[in-house]
């Protein structure tokens, strides 16, 4: 089973993916896709081959660099986008999109000394570009709430 959680930094993906591994016991794999990780086609082939035999959580994956990154830096193109995600949907995994109103995500951030790359108010806007051009489903988790919800 493969679950990716996307969001911007400061929204609670790794906490819930520390839940979920809590919830899921040992055989609960997390990878965190960053800047520095390979972040190819090939790349999260391999991993979705894995979450076959294996649970894995992917903290950020394929959204990630079509948010933050320039498009000369990518490593994927939207079709190879589209790909990844109508394969996700065909195997059965989830995608859920991380998210907390934009004060509550600064705040978080400026706990941790943190800053985000780009405005939070931007990043939120990209995110829900991507979930309204997502090829599978995308559910949203409030983290600052609790709610749930699946987008339409």
């Amino acid at each position: 089973m493969m679950i990716v959680l996307e969001g911007c930094d400061g929204s609670g993906k790794s906490s819930l993916a520390e839940l979920l591994v809590k919830l899921g016991g040992t055989g609960v794999e997390v990878i965190h896709a960053t800047r520095e990780t390979p972040n190819t086609m090939e790349w999260f082939n391999e991993i979705m081959d894995r979450a076959r035999t294996h649970n894995v959580v992917m903290d950020r994956a394929f959204w990630g660099q079509f948010v933050y990154q320039k498009p000369s830096e990518r490593h994927l193109t939207f079709d190879q986008l589209k790909q990844l995600e109508e394969r996700l949907k065909a195997e059965h995994g989830l995608l859920i999109y991380v998210y907390a109103p934009e004060r509550v995500i600064n705040r978080r951030l400026n706990k941790r000394s943190e800053v985000a790359s780009l405005p939070v108010k931007t990043i939120l806007r990209k995110y829900k570009s991507m979930c309204r051009h997502s090829h599978c489903p995308v559910i949203w988790y409030n983290t600052h709430t609790g709610l749930c919800k699946d987008f339409e």
